[in-house]
């Protein structure tokens, strides 16, 4: 799964390592940088409108378009397996696939009755190392009048699977503008999924100060 997670680039070094923004999103202030993403944030996510990519801010925790109120609970990850199929993601599935940019996730690891929280990330330097995209899908809910997303997950690649047996889909270079045409069928789609860079991924164990939604700074991600 995915439940935290940072956002550390500028929107520069977003467009350079994932070649599907305009040039002039280089002139775009933020992102805000972000050690401790978490359920509910408001942040910016790469969306389509009218054909075009564009930034927008939107919600994590996907409400469906079909709620009523606030009763229903948001999905902050939808499973890979299912997210076409299921009447809570599938029109989001459809009609809303976006990405999310982030420079690594958090997961935690129990052993011995201790939860270890680790940093997963691409190879390169602290604090950006190598930006990415989360596959994701979003939705608009006129009647609560909020827009929201989640994030995909897939069984987790064998290089990250001592630590949880899922994670987050995180696209290859041409996947991610597959994924973003609004021709992509949907069983397409579903095999773009499997094109992850789940076999780069490094991690660390950090401070369990992660732990606290209120905890934002830099240190979280200082190997320990």
């Amino acid at each position: 799964m995915c439940g935290r997670f940072i956002t550390t680039g500028t929107w520069a070094q977003y467009r350079r390592y994932l070649n599907i923004l305009p040039p002039e999103v280089d002139k775009r202030n933020g992102p805000q940088p972000n050690y401790n993403v978490a359920p509910t944030s408001e942040l910016e996510i790469i969306t389509n409108r009218e054909g075009e990519r564009i930034i927008r801010p939107v919600r994590w925790g996907l409400i469906p378009h079909w709620a009523k109120d606030s009763k229903t609970r948001a999905m902050i990850n939808a499973r890979g397996e299912s997210v076409a199929e299921k009447p809570f993601f599938r029109t989001a599935f459809t009609h809303g696939r976006c990405l999310i940019p982030a420079t690594g996730y958090y997961e935690w690891h129990s052993q011995d009755k201790i939860k270890q929280p680790y940093l997963i990330h691409l190879p390169g330097d602290p604090p950006t190392f190598e930006p990415f995209a989360f596959a994701g899908i979003m939705g608009r809910n006129k009647n609560l009048d909020t827009v929201t997303f989640a994030i995909i997950t897939l069984a987790a690649d064998e290089n990250v699977a001592e630590l949880h047996n899922r994670m987050p889909v995180i696209f290859k270079g041409k996947a991610l503008t597959a994924w973003m045409n609004t021709q992509t069928s949907n069983e397409d789609a579903l095999d773009l999924l499997r094109e992850n860079r789940g076999g780069n991924l490094l991690y660390h164990p950090v401070s369990a100060d992660v732990g606290k939604v209120a905890n934002k700074g830099a240190d979280l991600i200082r190997p320990i």
